[in-house]
């Protein structure tokens, strides 16, 4: 039996405070009868993250990366260097309530069937990021967590059903199609049952994750009454105008995958090209946008 029963990982890429700031709320944290072992990735920071790390928790167990490997290889590194029964991802740019982790650890231990479990993310000022997720469909592009129109429209049926924004707002577990990992707790052997995260992949890569565990008929689940604060899109340091660049890119290609793989699709199928050439036109506007934010600051 293993003496650890969750393995903490975290990755971070020149985040020093927030890496610090994480840390500390895990070690504060009420861990009750569950034993715990952190393990920081770095992905070639250029501050002191590392030596911080290293000088302020020296039980953490820290792998240097002399580069950015990414957050998935990162990850499942970190996961083949765990000793936990359960592995429990978690951005760097969070901070837990004490009780958050030990209480998802409870549920796993009592719900066999189900593999993974998320808990209720909240913004800064108290409101909610909708960590339970339905797999998309197209009109989520129009209406989903973070379009123009569900600003507009927030409770609208389409999104409360996407977003499972009933469910969310109550207090009970409840089974969902995916959650981020920002904050997830996974069964370590359903884990490598999938090959870890798909490496392949940035954006999406929890739904293309939660999707290939159900198809081995393993649940996902969130448990809204587990509560972790996230400073969401800090967690990957300073994002240039490359670095968005490729986040724009990297977002059109994993709801690529994503829907090719939910369907069994091969790229010449008319549904893979129409999507394809759909999310080509999403992204082309997001970059033309983006190119005139660039040089609009450069002439302000």
């Amino acid at each position: 039996m293993s003496k650890i029963d969750v393995s903490v990982i975290l990755v971070g890429l020149n985040t020093r405070q927030f890496v610090y700031n994480c840390i500390q709320s895990l070690i504060a944290s009420a861990w009750g009868e569950y034993r715990y072992e952190i393990i920081y990735v770095d992905n070639g920071s250029k501050d002191d993250s590392v030596e911080m790390v290293r000088r302020e928790f020296p039980d953490v167990v820290l792998i240097a990366n002399e580069t950015n490997r990414h957050f998935c290889p990162a990850g499942n590194q970190a996961a083949r260097a765990a000793s936990g029964r359960y592995l429990f991802h978690l951005n760097n740019d969070t901070v837990v309530e004490p009780d958050a982790i030990a209480m998802l650890a409870k549920f796993l231990d009592s719900k066999p069937e189900a593999a993974a479990v998320g808990c209720r993310l909240l913004n800064p000022d108290g409101t909610d990021q909708w960590s339970a997720r339905r797999f998309p469909e197209w009109y989520n592009g129009l209406l989903g967590r973070r379009s123009v129109l569900s600003k507009f429209f927030p409770h609208a049926g389409i999104v409360r059903s996407y977003l499972y924004k009933d469910e969310m707002e109550g207090s009970t577990p409840f089974q969902v199609d995916w959650t981020p990992t920002v904050a997830m707790l996974i069964r370590k052997e359903d884990y490598w049952a999938v090959d870890g995260v798909p490496e392949e992949l940035y954006y999406w890569h929890e739904a293309v994750f939660c999707l290939r565990l159900g198809k081995l008929g393993r649940q996902i689940w969130v448990a809204p009454a587990s509560r972790i604060w996230h400073y969401e899109g800090h967690g990957g340091g300073v994002r240039t105008y490359a670095v968005r660049r490729w986040h724009i890119e990297n977002f059109r290609y994993g709801a690529y995958r994503l829907h090719c793989e939910r369907y069994g699709l091969k790229d010449w199928n008319p549904s893979s090209m129409l999507t394809a050439l759909s999310l080509r036109a999403r992204a082309a506007v997001q970059l033309t946008m983006l190119w005139l934010s660039a040089r609009m600051g450069k002439t302000a």
